[in-house]
């Protein structure tokens, strides 16, 4: 089974664990019942071992694929000669059952359909029981096959076969009766709960379609129960091919899930998404007895510290494939001041003050420990006095000041703010005078480009000003950019997607609307069929990099097209 192209992956989705795809309609990556669980389709990280399920036909050319709407049904079109033919893919919702279930068309070929779980990423066998002709028992893993057709099962290959002329369905879900009606009755319910999801977010205008479908990326990768919104579904997919940076997404980051709900709290929403921001975070610091914030979550609201390699081949031979993260236990000061942002952000649209104590509990945080080092927004091992991290932690004491009834506690917050600021201002400026990278370095990075969108200077700002020439002269690719790594050289990544919208985000801001629209522009060519972007882009080879879909960029994105539209709105008025 080879592995797809990142590009070539589509995500069908029950909010709360999804399935990848390709464009040949082959499942490679399914973790059930939850999107941290182990997988039991996982050909995507190693092709001989790993789970899948393809649909095998002579002729089939790929056509296109798109979903009904604003769902997660997604259609997949081929032309088998001259005949069109479809698959439909959904993940049930609204409903009982949970699984994965695909329909076909009327064959215009015969199509043999090939299906091999197998659990634990794919280092163990599922014992397979045959219950009839048409229904097979995952044994230990509360799953079943159902299928329109005879099933047949050859070691750990389970295969059926649709004639020309005829329909078919199957189902892998968790009930051990399931029919046809069931099915059409699923799809029906599944696409009527998405219309409700659609509800929760509106937009329209600028890059309309575009931001519509980072919309839905952002609402597949939503896990309902808690209303954490995951990095990426993914683990493994490397930063750079049969390189070691491989990495497992598959958690809540603060700094991901506060810029994800900053993102949305420009759009036309119902408040839905910022309230179930506030309440994960709270939850999660209450559920662990915390009195900060971890730098990421379980989907659960834990606390997750473990980490291991899996002894697979990896995506196009990158090791070491890791679950878990060893980013647990760092101090990244930046995903408090995220989240005190995201608050701000929140309370100024739903005029409320909901879950005050954490942000109180926060800022208090914040103001003891602004001055040590941190590991940074890049999640570097090296600790350093990283200055995005100073800055956006000085302006989240000052975003959350004014919401302060206790004018001494107010102040001690500014105070701080202030403190902040002159570390900044006599410890992280270059020689040049563009803002470093850490206090003491001579380089520049491009994640200070967020600074003018959160309000810590204005765009005009001198030492912005710097900091942005010196950004385009050293990690600018075309209208894309790469960031700077203490640890690894960046220019053997791809260009960064999310800090790439970050400087589109800038230069709207700056009154250059023409970058910033080029920038956007560059960024589609980064998009996949369905919308979808990766972490990364290698310009070289143009594919994709890092996991997929990842919620950091799309968030970003959506930032940037209403910075760019607000500024729009705001030179013709």
């Amino acid at each position: 089974m080879k592995q797809p192209d990142i590009s070539s992956l589509g995500v069908i989705s029950d909010r709360q664990t999804c399935a990848l795809l390709d464009k040949d309609a082959t499942l490679s990556w399914y973790c059930p019942e939850a999107f941290d669980h182990p997988a039991i389709f996982s050909s995507l990280i190693d092709e001989d071992q790993g789970g899948f399920w393809d649909l095998q036909f002579d002729c089939k050319r790929f056509v296109s694929r798109g979903f009904s709407g604003r769902s997660s049904v997604l259609h997949t079109h081929f032309d088998v000669n001259g005949t069109p033919f479809t698959v439909t893919d959904f993940m049930p919702i609204g409903t009982q059952l949970n699984g994965i279930c695909r329909k076909t068309d009327t064959a215009p070929a015969v199509i043999t359909a090939k299906v091999r779980v197998r659990a634990n990423y794919g280092l163990n066998a599922i014992q397979l029981l045959q219950r009839d002709g048409y229904c097979i028992e995952l044994i230990g893993t509360n799953q079943w096959l159902h299928c329109s057709h005879a099933l047949q099962v050859d070691n750990d290959i389970i295969s059926y076969t649709v004639p020309d002329g005829e329909k078919g369905w199957a189902a892998l879900i968790d009930s051990e009766q399931f029919n046809e009606g069931g099915m059409d009755d699923a799809l029906q319910t599944t696409l009527m709960a998405w219309q409700e999801i659609e509800k929760h977010i509106d937009y329209k205008g600028l890059f309309e379609k575009e931001v519509c479908n980072s919309l839905r990326a952002l609402q597949q990768l939503v896990y309902e129960p808690t209303g954490g919104i995951i990095a990426a579904p993914t683990l493994g997919l490397p930063e750079v091919i049969g390189g070691k940076r491989n990495y497992d997404y598959r958690y809540v980051w603060m700094r991901d899930a506060a810029l994800v709900t900053s993102s949305l709290v420009g759009l036309k929403t119902d408040g839905k998404v910022e309230q179930n921001f506030l309440s994960f975070i709270a939850g999660a610091m209450q559920k662990n007895k915390q009195t900060h914030a971890s730098c990421f979550y379980g989907i659960n609201q834990s606390v997750r510290t473990e980490a291991q390699d899996l002894p697979l081949k990896g995506y196009c031979n990158s090791q070491p494939l890791l679950v878990g993260n060893n980013a647990a236990s760092q101090f990244q000061l930046d995903a408090e001041s995220s989240i005190l942002l995201a608050c701000g952000a929140i309370y100024s649209k739903l005029n409320n003050k909901e879950e005050w104590d954490i942000v109180e509990t926060l800022a208090d945080y914040i103001c003891k420990n602004w001055e040590r080092k941190d590991n940074g927004i890049w999640e570097e091992e090296q600790v350093q006095h990283y200055t995005s991290s100073k800055a956006l932690a000085a302006r989240a004491l000052e975003v959350m000041a004014p919401y302060q009834p206790n004018a001494e506690r107010a102040e001690r917050w500014l105070y701080n703010a202030g403190l902040i600021r002159n570390f900044i201002a006599q410890n992280c400026l270059t020689t040049d005078g563009a803002y470093a990278v850490y206090a003491g370095s001579e380089d520049v990075d491009i994640a200070c480009a967020l600074f003018v969108p959160f309000g810590f200077v204005e765009a005009s700002n001198p030492t912005m000003v710097k900091t942005i020439a010196a950004i385009e002269q050293r990690y600018a690719e075309g209208h894309l950019y790469r960031r700077h790594l203490l640890e690894f050289d960046s220019s053997q990544e791809g260009v960064f997607l999310a800090a790439s919208c970050w400087m589109a985000h800038y230069y709207a801001l700056a009154g250059n609307l023409s970058k910033s629209e080029a920038i956007l522009h560059a960024m589609q060519g980064c998009a996949n069929d369905l919308g979808y972007f990766s972490e990364e882009m290698d310009l070289r080879s143009y594919k994709m990099l890092g996991n997929f879909p990842q919620t950091f960029v799309h968030s970003s994105f959506i930032c940037a097209v209403n910075g760019l539209q607000q500024a729009m709105h705001n030179k013709a008025s």
